[in-house]
């Protein structure tokens, strides 16, 4: 091998191992928040109901249907009961069981304030988790009803917002011994771009939603235009999406 060869090679070496570490970079940016299915008893929750209302109380019960919430009984400070439906709640914040150790080792919370928020960023901050009521049809199948969902993606969700699917399967991953095993990446999600309906989006499907969910953003489709998409990079996807039209936003002069 000539010398110019060995140094192109070792160039474009150095460059792909670069873009590596900057993906993996990204992908940490871009992970979706941990889905909880319960809750603490040792802290109270926040909830802004659709009258007004904004309460503070413990839970005491959760009703799920699917693995999404459509009722919970609360417990007030004053020892009175609490009966809410999902429709009749705009959002909640609750801490996750291991509440404390969560908020320990918490990394995903850092920038929960640029996002514009103050009532997703003060209890964000603290380490809980963040439902909105949602009209969804569960698995694109089902009559719409309204569910308070997980928002799993809260420090970039201001046009596309992700959701938990609590039955969502996972991808196979690989143990030491070579064995697969369950426990890799979700196959699906609840998903909603701007005031468009709510989508179940699955691994076996992102191709064909692909082009609506992002391609409207001319930064993006040129980053985009000759990429092969993966759907474990959706993350990436969403935050890249969100930061150019951000950015395009900022750039056009309001009149």
């Amino acid at each position: 091998m000539t010398k110019i060869n060995l140094c192109t090679l070792l160039f474009f070496s150095v460059v792909i191992c670069f873009a590596q570490e900057d993906l993996k970079e990204r992908e940490k940016q871009a992970a979706f928040d941990p889905a909880y299915s319960t809750y603490s008893r040792k802290k109270p929750a926040y909830v802004t109901l659709k009258n007004g209302e904004k309460v503070e109380a413990d839970i005491k019960d959760v009703d799920r249907k699917k693995g999404q919430i459509n009722e919970i009984k609360f417990i007030k400070s004053d020892g009175s009961k609490l009966r809410v439906s999902a429709e009749e709640i705009v959002d909640l914040y609750m801490a996750p069981s291991g509440f404390e150790k969560m908020q320990q080792q918490s990394n995903f919370i850092n920038d929960a304030t640029k996002w514009g928020n103050s009532d997703a960023s003060k209890y964000l901050n603290k380490g809980y988790t963040m439902y909105t009521n949602q009209m969804v049809s569960l698995k694109n199948k089902k009559k719409e009803a309204e569910y308070l969902m997980q928002v799993i993606n809260p420090k970039f969700g201001q046009y596309i917002e992700v959701y938990s699917d609590p039955w969502a399967k996972e991808t196979m991953s690989f143990n030491p011994g070579g064995l697969k095993v369950a426990g890799g990446i979700k196959k699906s999600y609840y998903i909603k771009k701007g005031d468009e309906k709510v989508l179940w989006l699955t691994k076996q499907d992102f191709d064909k939603h692909f082009n609506d969910l992002f391609m409207d953003n001319d930064k993006f489709k040129a980053k985009y235009a000759d990429h092969k998409f993966k759907w474990s990079l959706l993350g990436v996807y969403i935050l890249d999406y969100t930061e150019f039209t951000m950015e395009e936003e900022t750039a056009t002069p309001t009149k």
